[in-house]
């Protein structure tokens, strides 16, 4: 499979497609044909290497994080998912990357694209997924010690 990878900081000029194995998803993982990929500020500060003291990548690493695809492949234990589910995911801050063909997604980072369809609307779901999504990456990093400065959540009110 086709994966963009960072092969060592220092910029975009160390950035390239590469040819992989397709990765096998462990237990609590699947396997999703990426069909779409979000971009983000930080996709253009990582290969600098601006987030080199914060994020553990080993390069070369896989770069994106936000993704929507289909499951071609469950891992044991999975329950809430099975070939065929549409999904979207944001896999920031785990080993994986989103800019390939197929990316691996823990379970708890992945959410049904049905339930956005049966919404009608993706804002509902946007207004209360990334909120919790950023607020548990900032807990996590106030827990690790690896938070600098201030960390604010804003939320929405019901």
């Amino acid at each position: 499979m086709q994966a963009l990878q960072l092969k060592r900081y220092g910029g975009l000029d160390h950035v390239a497609f590469a040819e992989l194995p397709r990765p096998p998803p462990g237990p609590g993982e699947l396997l999703v044909r990426v069909r779409a990929v979000g971009l983000n500020p930080i996709d253009y500060l990582i290969p600098r290497g601006d987030f080199k003291p914060i994020l553990k990548l080993r390069l070369p690493a896989t770069l994106g994080s936000d993704l929507a695809g289909v499951v071609v492949q469950v891992g044991s234990g999975v329950t809430r998912f099975q070939v065929g589910d549409a999904v979207y995911a944001s896999i920031f801050d785990t080993p994986y990357g989103s800019l390939a063909e197929c990316a691996v997604v823990p379970e708890q980072a992945a959410a049904q694209i049905a339930a956005l369809l049966e919404a009608g609307s993706i804002r509902p779901v946007i207004d209360q997924v990334f909120p919790f999504l950023q607020a548990k990456q900032a807990l996590t990093y106030l827990a690790q010690g690896r938070a600098r400065g201030k960390v604010v959540l804003r939320l929405p009110v019901p």
